[in-house]
Protein backbone atom coordinates (compact mmCIF):
# COMPACT_ATOMS: atom_id res chain seq x y z
CA UNK A 1 0.00 0.00 0.00
CA UNK A 2 2.02 3.23 -0.77
CA UNK A 3 1.04 6.84 -0.09
CA UNK A 4 -0.23 7.76 -2.86
CA UNK A 5 -2.90 4.63 -3.05
CA UNK A 6 -3.43 5.44 1.20
CA UNK A 7 -4.06 9.07 -0.13
CA UNK A 8 -6.65 8.19 -2.33
CA UNK A 9 -9.08 6.16 -0.17
CA UNK A 10 -9.12 9.10 2.55
CA UNK A 11 -10.07 11.45 -0.03
CA UNK A 12 -13.05 9.42 -1.50
CA UNK A 13 -13.81 9.42 2.14
CA UNK A 14 -13.78 12.96 2.27
CA UNK A 15 -15.80 13.29 -1.19
CA UNK A 16 -18.55 10.70 0.02
CA UNK A 17 -18.93 12.40 3.36
CA UNK A 18 -19.44 15.49 1.65
CA UNK A 19 -22.45 14.07 -0.25
CA UNK A 20 -23.77 12.31 2.88
CA UNK A 21 -23.81 15.82 4.64
CA UNK A 22 -21.38 15.10 7.15
CA UNK A 23 -20.15 18.34 9.19
CA UNK A 24 -17.10 20.35 7.19
CA UNK A 25 -14.71 19.93 9.73
CA UNK A 26 -14.42 15.87 9.53
CA UNK A 27 -14.43 16.32 5.73
CA UNK A 28 -11.53 19.08 6.03
CA UNK A 29 -9.96 16.71 8.20
CA UNK A 30 -9.97 13.52 5.61
CA UNK A 31 -8.27 16.10 3.26
CA UNK A 32 -5.57 17.47 5.09
CA UNK A 33 -4.62 14.52 5.89
CA UNK A 34 -4.66 12.60 2.42
CA UNK A 35 -2.44 15.95 1.30
CA UNK A 36 0.10 14.98 3.73
CA UNK A 37 0.61 11.23 2.89
CA UNK A 38 0.68 12.47 -0.89
CA UNK A 39 3.90 14.77 0.30
CA UNK A 40 5.78 12.55 2.54
CA UNK A 41 8.52 10.79 1.14
CA UNK A 42 8.90 8.04 3.90
CA UNK A 43 6.35 5.27 3.15
CA UNK A 44 3.90 4.20 5.49
CA UNK A 45 4.29 0.62 5.22
CA UNK A 46 7.68 0.94 6.08
CA UNK A 47 6.78 3.68 9.35
CA UNK A 48 4.32 1.27 10.41
CA UNK A 49 6.43 -1.89 10.27
CA UNK A 50 9.33 -0.08 12.28
CA UNK A 51 7.10 2.04 14.42
CA UNK A 52 3.98 1.16 14.68
CA UNK A 53 0.55 3.15 14.95
CA UNK A 54 2.52 5.57 17.09
CA UNK A 55 4.90 6.26 14.44
CA UNK A 56 2.05 7.11 11.52
CA UNK A 57 0.86 10.04 14.27
CA UNK A 58 3.91 11.74 13.55
CA UNK A 59 3.04 12.65 9.90
CA UNK A 60 1.43 16.18 9.51
CA UNK A 61 -2.59 16.16 10.13
CA UNK A 62 -2.54 12.33 10.88
CA UNK A 63 -4.42 12.25 14.60
CA UNK A 64 -5.03 8.81 16.55
CA UNK A 65 -8.25 8.29 14.74
CA UNK A 66 -7.34 8.82 11.59
CA UNK A 67 -3.90 6.58 12.44
CA UNK A 68 -5.88 3.46 13.40
CA UNK A 69 -7.66 3.64 9.77
CA UNK A 70 -4.09 4.00 8.03
CA UNK A 71 -3.63 0.88 10.24
CA UNK A 72 -6.18 -1.01 9.23
CA UNK A 73 -5.71 -0.07 5.66
CA UNK A 74 -2.29 -1.58 6.05
CA UNK A 75 -3.46 -4.62 8.09
CA UNK A 76 -6.38 -5.68 5.66
CA UNK A 77 -6.15 -3.68 2.14
CA UNK A 78 -9.47 -1.71 2.83
CA UNK A 79 -10.78 0.65 5.57
CA UNK A 80 -14.20 -0.32 6.75
CA UNK A 81 -15.54 3.36 7.15
CA UNK A 82 -14.51 3.78 3.64
CA UNK A 83 -16.40 0.47 2.75
CA UNK A 84 -19.39 1.73 4.49
CA UNK A 85 -19.61 4.96 2.98
CA UNK A 86 -19.21 3.16 -0.89
CA UNK A 87 -21.97 0.64 -0.06
CA UNK A 88 -24.21 3.46 0.49
CA UNK A 89 -23.67 4.96 -3.27
CA UNK A 90 -23.66 3.90 -6.08
CA UNK A 91 -20.05 2.91 -7.70
CA UNK A 92 -20.46 5.93 -10.33
CA UNK A 93 -20.80 8.78 -7.35
CA UNK A 94 -17.63 9.59 -7.07
CA UNK A 95 -16.93 10.50 -10.44
CA UNK A 96 -20.59 13.19 -10.65
CA UNK A 97 -17.98 14.84 -7.79
CA UNK A 98 -15.38 15.99 -10.68
CA UNK A 99 -18.27 17.50 -12.85
CA UNK A 100 -17.40 21.26 -12.35
CA UNK A 101 -21.00 23.00 -10.83
CA UNK A 102 -22.39 20.02 -9.60
CA UNK A 103 -21.89 20.44 -5.90
CA UNK A 104 -22.88 17.58 -3.02
CA UNK A 105 -26.21 18.92 -2.18
CA UNK A 106 -27.06 18.69 -6.11
CA UNK A 107 -25.56 14.86 -6.38
CA UNK A 108 -27.52 14.03 -3.31
CA UNK A 109 -30.50 15.46 -4.80
CA UNK A 110 -30.47 13.79 -8.33
CA UNK A 111 -29.56 9.99 -6.59
CA UNK A 112 -32.02 10.43 -3.91
CA UNK A 113 -35.05 11.70 -6.39
CA UNK A 114 -33.99 9.64 -9.62
CA UNK A 115 -31.12 7.45 -8.51
CA UNK A 116 -28.72 8.64 -11.05
CA UNK A 117 -25.44 7.78 -10.31
CA UNK A 118 -23.08 8.23 -13.17
CA UNK A 119 -22.21 11.02 -16.03
CA UNK A 120 -23.86 8.89 -18.54
CA UNK A 121 -27.58 8.71 -16.59
CA UNK A 122 -27.45 12.41 -15.78
CA UNK A 123 -26.69 13.49 -19.28
CA UNK A 124 -29.74 11.24 -20.20
CA UNK A 125 -31.39 12.78 -17.45
CA UNK A 126 -31.01 16.38 -18.48
CA UNK A 127 -31.54 16.30 -21.64
CA UNK A 128 -34.80 14.36 -21.12
CA UNK A 129 -35.83 17.22 -18.99
CA UNK A 130 -36.18 15.13 -15.84
CA UNK A 131 -33.98 17.57 -13.76
CA UNK A 132 -36.22 20.29 -14.08
CA UNK A 133 -39.17 18.87 -12.30
CA UNK A 134 -36.52 18.31 -8.74
CA UNK A 135 -36.78 20.95 -5.67
CA UNK A 136 -34.51 23.76 -6.56
CA UNK A 137 -33.18 22.98 -10.46
CA UNK A 138 -35.54 24.19 -14.07
CA UNK A 139 -34.74 24.47 -17.44
CA UNK A 140 -31.07 26.69 -16.92
CA UNK A 141 -30.15 24.38 -14.41
CA UNK A 142 -30.37 21.52 -17.03
CA UNK A 143 -28.63 23.46 -19.35
CA UNK A 144 -25.53 24.43 -17.16
CA UNK A 145 -25.33 20.61 -16.20
CA UNK A 146 -25.23 19.32 -19.73
CA UNK A 147 -22.73 22.03 -20.17
CA UNK A 148 -20.79 21.10 -17.27
CA UNK A 149 -20.60 17.62 -18.71
CA UNK A 150 -19.16 18.46 -21.96
CA UNK A 151 -16.50 20.14 -20.43
CA UNK A 152 -15.68 17.39 -17.69
CA UNK A 153 -15.58 15.07 -21.08
CA UNK A 154 -13.67 17.46 -23.52
CA UNK A 155 -10.73 19.11 -20.81
CA UNK A 156 -11.63 19.20 -17.23
CA UNK A 157 -9.11 16.66 -16.03
CA UNK A 158 -5.48 17.48 -15.19
CA UNK A 159 -3.01 18.04 -17.72
CA UNK A 160 0.75 18.17 -18.09
CA UNK A 161 2.50 21.34 -16.61
CA UNK A 162 4.44 21.25 -20.19
CA UNK A 163 1.04 21.73 -21.89
CA UNK A 164 -0.49 23.93 -19.54
CA UNK A 165 2.39 26.51 -18.67
CA UNK A 166 3.11 27.78 -21.96
CA UNK A 167 -0.89 28.50 -22.50
CA UNK A 168 -0.93 30.11 -18.90
CA UNK A 169 2.07 32.26 -19.90
CA UNK A 170 0.90 33.19 -23.43
CA UNK A 171 -2.31 34.44 -21.58
CA UNK A 172 -0.27 36.86 -19.22
CA UNK A 173 1.58 38.08 -21.77
CA UNK A 174 -1.22 39.26 -23.96
CA UNK A 175 -2.58 40.96 -20.51
CA UNK A 176 1.27 42.79 -19.35
CA UNK A 177 0.79 44.43 -22.88
CA UNK A 178 -2.42 46.01 -21.95
CA UNK A 179 -1.90 49.54 -21.12
CA UNK A 180 -4.62 49.54 -17.90
CA UNK A 181 -2.48 46.12 -16.44
CA UNK A 182 0.00 46.98 -13.97
CA UNK A 183 1.27 43.94 -13.71
CA UNK A 184 -0.10 39.84 -13.99
CA UNK A 185 1.05 36.45 -12.97
CA UNK A 186 -0.29 33.04 -13.17
CA UNK A 187 -1.28 31.47 -9.92
CA UNK A 188 -2.65 28.27 -8.53
CA UNK A 189 -0.78 24.92 -9.11
CA UNK A 190 0.74 26.37 -12.34
CA UNK A 191 2.58 28.79 -10.44
CA UNK A 192 3.46 26.56 -7.97
CA UNK A 193 4.96 24.04 -10.95
CA UNK A 194 2.45 21.16 -9.77
CA UNK A 195 3.69 18.30 -12.48
CA UNK A 196 -0.57 18.36 -13.19
CA UNK A 197 -2.29 21.19 -13.52
CA UNK A 198 -6.53 21.51 -13.71
CA UNK A 199 -7.24 25.21 -14.38
CA UNK A 200 -5.88 28.39 -15.40
CA UNK A 201 -5.87 30.93 -12.82
CA UNK A 202 -4.79 34.55 -13.97
CA UNK A 203 -4.46 37.50 -11.80
CA UNK A 204 -4.20 41.20 -12.65
CA UNK A 205 -4.07 44.57 -10.97
CA UNK A 206 -5.26 47.85 -12.40
CA UNK A 207 -6.61 50.47 -11.84
CA UNK A 208 -9.35 50.14 -14.32
CA UNK A 209 -10.55 46.51 -13.75
CA UNK A 210 -13.89 46.83 -15.46
CA UNK A 211 -11.60 47.56 -18.67
CA UNK A 212 -9.23 45.63 -18.47
CA UNK A 213 -12.01 42.50 -17.89
CA UNK A 214 -14.02 43.92 -20.97
CA UNK A 215 -10.62 43.73 -23.34
CA UNK A 216 -9.97 40.27 -22.02
CA UNK A 217 -13.39 39.05 -22.96
CA UNK A 218 -13.67 40.22 -26.35
CA UNK A 219 -10.00 39.56 -27.50
CA UNK A 220 -10.76 36.28 -28.57
CA UNK A 221 -7.86 34.71 -26.13
CA UNK A 222 -10.87 32.43 -25.06
CA UNK A 223 -12.99 30.14 -26.97
CA UNK A 224 -15.87 30.72 -25.08
CA UNK A 225 -16.70 32.90 -22.29
CA UNK A 226 -19.27 31.86 -19.98
CA UNK A 227 -18.85 34.96 -17.31
CA UNK A 228 -17.76 38.28 -17.91
CA UNK A 229 -17.82 40.83 -14.96
CA UNK A 230 -16.41 44.18 -13.70
CA UNK A 231 -13.51 42.50 -11.83
CA UNK A 232 -13.68 39.00 -13.01
CA UNK A 233 -13.87 37.07 -16.20
CA UNK A 234 -14.42 32.87 -16.77
CA UNK A 235 -13.81 31.03 -19.82
CA UNK A 236 -12.74 27.94 -21.66
CA UNK A 237 -10.09 27.77 -24.30
CA UNK A 238 -10.20 25.27 -27.21
CA UNK A 239 -10.62 21.85 -26.15
CA UNK A 240 -12.28 23.05 -23.17
CA UNK A 241 -9.49 23.54 -20.75
CA UNK A 242 -11.04 26.09 -17.86
CA UNK A 243 -9.49 30.23 -17.55
CA UNK A 244 -10.27 32.64 -14.66
CA UNK A 245 -8.81 36.21 -14.42
CA UNK A 246 -9.04 37.98 -11.47
CA UNK A 247 -8.02 42.11 -11.77
CA UNK A 248 -7.83 43.66 -8.25
CA UNK A 249 -6.80 46.89 -7.25
CA UNK A 250 -3.07 47.65 -6.40
CA UNK A 251 -3.45 47.85 -2.84
CA UNK A 252 -4.59 43.93 -2.76
CA UNK A 253 -2.55 42.56 -5.25
CA UNK A 254 0.23 41.19 -3.42
CA UNK A 255 -2.37 39.32 -0.62
CA UNK A 256 -4.24 38.13 -3.51
CA UNK A 257 -1.30 36.23 -5.47
CA UNK A 258 -0.43 35.26 -1.90
CA UNK A 259 -4.37 33.54 -1.31
CA UNK A 260 -4.59 32.46 -4.80
CA UNK A 261 -1.30 30.90 -5.30
CA UNK A 262 -0.36 28.81 -1.89
CA UNK A 263 -1.90 24.78 -1.46
CA UNK A 264 -5.00 25.24 0.84
CA UNK A 265 -2.74 23.45 3.52
CA UNK A 266 0.03 26.60 2.76
CA UNK A 267 -2.82 28.94 3.38
CA UNK A 268 -4.00 27.80 6.10
CA UNK A 269 -0.77 27.53 8.27
CA UNK A 270 -0.05 30.96 7.29
CA UNK A 271 -3.48 32.24 8.13
CA UNK A 272 -3.03 30.56 11.66
CA UNK A 273 0.74 31.92 12.28
CA UNK A 274 -0.78 35.24 11.88
CA UNK A 275 -4.13 35.17 14.57
CA UNK A 276 -1.41 33.91 16.98
CA UNK A 277 0.14 37.37 16.31
CA UNK A 278 -2.99 38.84 16.70
CA UNK A 279 -3.26 39.65 12.43
CA UNK A 280 -5.72 38.37 10.03
CA UNK A 281 -4.61 37.13 6.25
CA UNK A 282 -6.99 37.09 4.02
CA UNK A 283 -7.21 37.90 -0.35
CA UNK A 284 -7.50 41.67 0.79
CA UNK A 285 -4.50 41.95 2.77
CA UNK A 286 -3.05 41.60 5.98
CA UNK A 287 -5.15 43.41 9.10
CA UNK A 288 -4.36 43.79 12.52
CA UNK A 289 -7.46 42.31 14.75
CA UNK A 290 -8.33 43.39 18.46
CA UNK A 291 -11.29 41.04 20.09
CA UNK A 292 -12.57 39.58 17.21
CA UNK A 293 -12.83 42.79 15.16
CA UNK A 294 -10.87 43.51 12.15
CA UNK A 295 -8.82 46.69 12.46
CA UNK A 296 -6.28 48.63 10.19
CA UNK A 297 -4.51 46.67 7.09
CA UNK A 298 -1.00 46.85 7.17
CA UNK A 299 0.15 45.53 4.05
CA UNK A 300 -1.47 43.75 0.86
CA UNK A 301 0.31 45.56 -2.12
CA UNK A 302 3.38 42.94 -2.42
CA UNK A 303 4.15 39.26 -1.82
CA UNK A 304 6.73 40.19 0.13
CA UNK A 305 4.91 42.49 2.18
CA UNK A 306 2.30 40.16 3.04
CA UNK A 307 5.05 37.76 4.65
CA UNK A 308 7.05 40.15 6.17
CA UNK A 309 3.68 41.05 8.12
CA UNK A 310 3.96 38.03 9.73
CA UNK A 311 7.57 37.84 9.95
CA UNK A 312 8.43 35.49 7.27
CA UNK A 313 10.90 35.76 4.30
CA UNK A 314 9.33 35.69 1.09
CA UNK A 315 8.71 32.10 -0.16
CA UNK A 316 9.08 31.02 -3.69
CA UNK A 317 6.19 29.50 -5.01
CA UNK A 318 7.29 26.04 -5.91
CA UNK A 319 7.63 25.66 -1.72
CA UNK A 320 4.04 26.81 -0.83
CA UNK A 321 2.50 23.04 0.15
CA UNK A 322 2.87 23.31 3.79
CA UNK A 323 6.06 21.17 4.03
CA UNK A 324 7.79 23.20 6.47
CA UNK A 325 8.22 26.40 4.50
CA UNK A 326 6.73 28.22 6.65
CA UNK A 327 9.15 27.57 9.90
CA UNK A 328 12.37 27.67 7.16
CA UNK A 329 10.83 30.89 6.37
CA UNK A 330 10.47 32.23 10.03
CA UNK A 331 14.30 31.44 11.05
CA UNK A 332 15.64 32.16 7.71
CA UNK A 333 16.64 28.87 6.69
CA UNK A 334 15.22 28.69 3.12
CA UNK A 335 16.95 26.85 1.05
CA UNK A 336 18.97 29.04 -2.32
CA UNK A 337 16.77 27.09 -4.63
CA UNK A 338 18.45 25.87 -7.94
CA UNK A 339 17.89 28.28 -11.33
CA UNK A 340 17.66 27.40 -14.77
CA UNK A 341 20.66 29.74 -15.63
CA UNK A 342 22.79 27.13 -12.74
CA UNK A 343 22.46 24.06 -15.63
CA UNK A 344 26.01 23.83 -17.34
CA UNK A 345 25.21 20.52 -18.77
CA UNK A 346 22.32 18.05 -20.35
CA UNK A 347 23.97 14.53 -19.60
CA UNK A 348 20.68 12.48 -21.02
CA UNK A 349 20.01 12.70 -25.18
CA UNK A 350 19.65 10.88 -28.21
CA UNK A 351 21.00 11.19 -31.77
CA UNK A 352 20.27 9.39 -34.36
CA UNK A 353 22.35 6.46 -34.12
CA UNK A 354 19.22 4.90 -31.69
CA UNK A 355 15.89 6.60 -31.88
CA UNK A 356 17.19 10.76 -31.80
CA UNK A 357 16.27 12.70 -34.66
CA UNK A 358 19.18 15.20 -34.75
CA UNK A 359 23.29 13.91 -35.65
CA UNK A 360 25.63 13.84 -32.78
CA UNK A 361 26.93 17.07 -34.61
CA UNK A 362 24.01 19.11 -34.54
CA UNK A 363 22.40 18.28 -31.03
CA UNK A 364 26.14 19.54 -29.85
CA UNK A 365 25.78 22.80 -32.18
CA UNK A 366 22.56 23.92 -30.40
CA UNK A 367 23.55 22.66 -26.96
CA UNK A 368 26.67 24.64 -27.47
CA UNK A 369 25.30 27.88 -28.58
CA UNK A 370 22.55 27.46 -25.74
CA UNK A 371 25.24 28.28 -23.17
CA UNK A 372 26.08 24.85 -21.90
CA UNK A 373 29.59 24.16 -21.14
CA UNK A 374 29.20 20.30 -22.26
CA UNK A 375 26.89 17.31 -22.55
CA UNK A 376 26.43 13.65 -21.87
CA UNK A 377 25.64 11.61 -25.11
CA UNK A 378 23.56 8.84 -24.22
CA UNK A 379 21.94 6.51 -26.91
CA UNK A 380 20.52 3.20 -25.91
CA UNK A 381 22.16 -0.28 -25.63
CA UNK A 382 21.83 -3.04 -27.41
CA UNK A 383 19.21 -4.69 -25.38
CA UNK A 384 16.34 -2.05 -26.64
CA UNK A 385 16.32 -3.03 -30.15
CA UNK A 386 12.29 -1.38 -30.41
CA UNK A 387 14.59 2.51 -29.42
CA UNK A 388 17.40 0.88 -31.77
CA UNK A 389 20.01 0.09 -29.48
CA UNK A 390 23.40 0.87 -30.86
CA UNK A 391 25.39 -2.74 -31.32
CA UNK A 392 28.88 -2.67 -29.48
CA UNK A 393 30.96 -1.92 -32.66
CA UNK A 394 28.32 1.07 -33.42
CA UNK A 395 29.17 2.28 -29.49
CA UNK A 396 32.37 2.51 -29.87
CA UNK A 397 32.37 3.95 -33.83
CA UNK A 398 30.51 6.59 -31.63
CA UNK A 399 32.78 6.97 -29.15
CA UNK A 400 35.46 7.41 -32.00
CA UNK A 401 33.01 10.55 -33.60
CA UNK A 402 32.94 11.83 -30.08
CA UNK A 403 36.63 12.40 -29.88
CA UNK A 404 37.14 13.48 -32.91
CA UNK A 405 34.99 16.37 -32.67
CA UNK A 406 36.26 17.08 -29.52
CA UNK A 407 39.45 17.02 -30.87
CA UNK A 408 37.86 19.75 -33.04
CA UNK A 409 36.63 21.99 -30.84
CA UNK A 410 40.14 21.96 -29.29
CA UNK A 411 41.95 23.17 -32.35
CA UNK A 412 38.94 25.82 -32.83
CA UNK A 413 39.62 26.71 -29.29
CA UNK A 414 36.27 26.38 -28.49
CA UNK A 415 35.63 25.72 -24.73
CA UNK A 416 32.79 23.34 -25.78
CA UNK A 417 33.29 18.80 -24.73
CA UNK A 418 31.24 16.12 -25.61
CA UNK A 419 31.07 13.14 -22.93
CA UNK A 420 30.76 9.44 -24.40
CA UNK A 421 27.72 8.04 -22.77
CA UNK A 422 25.19 5.37 -22.64
CA UNK A 423 21.74 4.56 -21.63
CA UNK A 424 21.99 0.70 -20.56
CA UNK A 425 19.10 -1.03 -19.44
CA UNK A 426 19.08 -2.86 -15.89
CA UNK A 427 18.11 -6.57 -16.89
CA UNK A 428 16.82 -9.41 -15.01
CA UNK A 429 18.82 -9.90 -12.27
CA UNK A 430 20.72 -6.42 -11.88
CA UNK A 431 22.95 -7.10 -15.00
CA UNK A 432 24.02 -3.98 -16.77
CA UNK A 433 23.30 -4.20 -21.25
CA UNK A 434 26.79 -2.42 -21.82
CA UNK A 435 29.33 -4.55 -23.59
CA UNK A 436 32.77 -4.93 -21.87
CA UNK A 437 34.70 -3.58 -24.29
CA UNK A 438 32.70 -0.40 -24.69
CA UNK A 439 32.40 0.02 -20.99
CA UNK A 440 36.33 1.01 -20.84
CA UNK A 441 35.91 3.04 -23.10
CA UNK A 442 32.71 5.01 -22.31
CA UNK A 443 33.07 8.38 -19.93
CA UNK A 444 29.89 7.33 -17.95
CA UNK A 445 26.81 5.20 -18.19
CA UNK A 446 23.12 5.90 -17.56
CA UNK A 447 21.17 2.94 -16.14
CA UNK A 448 16.92 2.63 -16.84
CA UNK A 449 14.64 0.25 -16.88
CA UNK A 450 12.56 -0.32 -19.94
CA UNK A 451 11.20 -4.09 -19.61
CA UNK A 452 10.41 -6.12 -17.15
CA UNK A 453 8.02 -3.84 -15.04
CA UNK A 454 5.01 -6.00 -14.04
CA UNK A 455 7.22 -7.63 -11.46
CA UNK A 456 6.57 -7.11 -7.78
CA UNK A 457 8.05 -4.04 -6.11
CA UNK A 458 11.19 -6.26 -4.14
CA UNK A 459 12.32 -7.61 -6.89
CA UNK A 460 12.62 -4.28 -9.09
CA UNK A 461 14.24 -2.64 -6.26
CA UNK A 462 16.65 -6.06 -5.45
CA UNK A 463 17.21 -5.53 -9.50
CA UNK A 464 18.02 -2.07 -9.82
CA UNK A 465 20.18 -2.23 -6.19
CA UNK A 466 22.21 -5.07 -7.45
CA UNK A 467 22.58 -2.76 -11.02
CA UNK A 468 24.30 -0.27 -8.81
CA UNK A 469 26.31 -2.57 -6.98
CA UNK A 470 27.61 -3.35 -10.04
CA UNK A 471 29.88 -0.39 -10.33
CA UNK A 472 28.62 0.09 -14.38
CA UNK A 473 25.76 2.69 -13.72
CA UNK A 474 26.97 6.21 -12.61
CA UNK A 475 23.24 7.79 -13.14
CA UNK A 476 20.17 5.90 -12.66
CA UNK A 477 17.57 7.57 -14.95
CA UNK A 478 13.96 8.06 -14.65
CA UNK A 479 13.89 5.70 -11.49
CA UNK A 480 10.03 4.99 -11.36
CA UNK A 481 9.26 4.64 -14.69
CA UNK A 482 6.38 6.77 -14.66
CA UNK A 483 4.45 8.83 -17.53
CA UNK A 484 2.06 11.11 -15.70
CA UNK A 485 -1.33 10.77 -16.47
CA UNK A 486 -0.58 8.12 -18.29
CA UNK A 487 1.34 4.82 -16.88
CA UNK A 488 1.61 4.60 -13.32
CA UNK A 489 5.29 3.85 -11.30
CA UNK A 490 6.11 0.22 -11.42
CA UNK A 491 6.70 -1.04 -8.38
CA UNK A 492 10.15 -0.08 -6.14
CA UNK A 493 10.87 0.71 -3.01
CA UNK A 494 12.36 4.16 -3.78
CA UNK A 495 13.87 5.12 -0.58
CA UNK A 496 15.92 2.34 -0.20
CA UNK A 497 17.40 2.89 -3.83
CA UNK A 498 18.43 6.13 -2.95
CA UNK A 499 19.80 5.40 0.22
CA UNK A 500 22.04 2.83 -1.74
CA UNK A 501 22.61 5.30 -4.55
CA UNK A 502 23.73 7.47 -1.78
CA UNK A 503 26.57 4.97 -0.48
CA UNK A 504 27.38 3.95 -3.44
CA UNK A 505 27.98 7.14 -4.84
CA UNK A 506 25.89 6.93 -8.18
CA UNK A 507 24.02 9.67 -9.39
CA UNK A 508 19.59 9.96 -9.71
CA UNK A 509 18.51 11.69 -12.79
CA UNK A 510 15.45 14.26 -12.53
CA UNK A 511 13.62 13.08 -16.01
CA UNK A 512 12.84 16.81 -17.01
CA UNK A 513 10.47 15.16 -20.30
CA UNK A 514 7.02 16.99 -19.13
CA UNK A 515 5.63 13.39 -18.93
CA UNK A 516 8.08 12.01 -16.53
CA UNK A 517 9.11 14.30 -14.15
CA UNK A 518 10.97 11.23 -12.56
CA UNK A 519 12.38 12.01 -9.54
CA UNK A 520 9.49 13.55 -7.99
CA UNK A 521 9.73 16.39 -5.97
CA UNK A 522 9.19 14.81 -2.68
CA UNK A 523 11.77 12.20 -3.45
CA UNK A 524 14.43 14.50 -4.72
CA UNK A 525 14.32 16.13 -1.64
CA UNK A 526 14.53 12.61 0.14
CA UNK A 527 17.57 11.86 -2.04
CA UNK A 528 19.45 15.72 -0.74
CA UNK A 529 18.65 14.99 2.64
CA UNK A 530 20.27 11.81 2.08
CA UNK A 531 23.06 13.19 0.81
CA UNK A 532 22.56 11.73 -2.82
CA UNK A 533 23.60 13.69 -5.49
CA UNK A 534 20.82 14.35 -8.27
CA UNK A 535 21.49 14.92 -11.98
CA UNK A 536 18.76 17.33 -13.98
CA UNK A 537 18.57 16.12 -17.52
CA UNK A 538 15.93 16.44 -20.42
CA UNK A 539 16.31 12.94 -22.26
CA UNK A 540 16.28 14.81 -25.23
CA UNK A 541 15.15 12.52 -28.78
CA UNK A 542 14.94 16.02 -30.57
CA UNK A 543 15.73 20.06 -30.36
CA UNK A 544 12.62 21.12 -29.26
CA UNK A 545 13.00 18.47 -26.00
CA UNK A 546 16.33 20.77 -25.22
CA UNK A 547 13.73 23.00 -23.54
CA UNK A 548 12.23 20.23 -21.14
CA UNK A 549 14.99 21.16 -18.75
CA UNK A 550 12.95 24.07 -17.86
CA UNK A 551 10.70 21.63 -16.16
CA UNK A 552 13.36 19.71 -14.72
CA UNK A 553 14.62 22.36 -12.52
CA UNK A 554 11.41 23.29 -11.38
CA UNK A 555 10.77 19.97 -10.14
CA UNK A 556 14.45 20.23 -8.60
CA UNK A 557 12.97 23.85 -6.74
CA UNK A 558 9.41 22.10 -5.59
CA UNK A 559 11.92 19.42 -3.94
CA UNK A 560 14.21 22.68 -2.23
CA UNK A 561 17.34 21.30 -4.53
CA UNK A 562 20.01 23.69 -4.36
CA UNK A 563 22.89 23.76 -6.85
CA UNK A 564 25.49 22.26 -4.70
CA UNK A 565 23.51 18.47 -5.25
CA UNK A 566 22.94 18.94 -8.66
CA UNK A 567 26.17 17.46 -10.88
CA UNK A 568 25.44 19.37 -13.78
CA UNK A 569 26.24 22.88 -12.18
CA UNK A 570 29.91 21.24 -11.90
CA UNK A 571 32.03 22.32 -14.43
CA UNK A 572 32.84 19.27 -16.59
CA UNK A 573 36.36 19.18 -15.13
CA UNK A 574 34.91 18.35 -11.75
CA UNK A 575 32.86 15.85 -13.42
CA UNK A 576 35.02 14.19 -15.13
CA UNK A 577 37.46 14.18 -11.85
CA UNK A 578 34.24 12.15 -9.98
CA UNK A 579 33.79 9.38 -12.84
CA UNK A 580 37.36 9.41 -12.69
CA UNK A 581 37.29 8.39 -8.96
CA UNK A 582 34.50 6.17 -9.49
CA UNK A 583 36.06 3.78 -12.35
CA UNK A 584 39.22 3.94 -9.81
Amino acid sequence: MTNAQAAEILQQIADLLNISGANSFRIRSYRQAAESLESWAEEIEEIYATQGVKGLRDIPDIGKSLAEKIEELLNIGQISQHQELLGQFPDGILELLKVPGLGPRTIALIWSELEIADIDELEEAARSQQLRELPGLGAKSEEKILASIERYRQGMQRALLGEILPLGEQLISYLREHPRVIAAELAGSARRRRATVGDIDLLATSEHPEEVCRDFASSGQLEEVTMAGDTKVSGLLAGGRSVDLRVVAPESYGAVLQYFTGSQAHGVALRTRAQKMDLTVNEYGVFEQHNDQVGEKIAGASEEGVYAAVGLEWIPPELREDRGEIAAAADGTLPELIELSDIRSDLHMHTTGSDGMCSLEELAEVCRQRGYSYIGITDHSPALRVAGGLTEEEIIAQIQEIAQLNERYREEGIEFRILAGLEADILTKGRVDVPDAAFEMLDFVLGSLHQGFSSDADKITQRVIQALESGKIDILGHPTGRLLLQREPYGIHLNEVIEAAGELDVVIEINANPRRLDLDDVHARFAQGNGTRLSINTDAHDIPHLDFMQYGVYTARRGWIEPRSVINTWPVNKVKEWLAQRRA
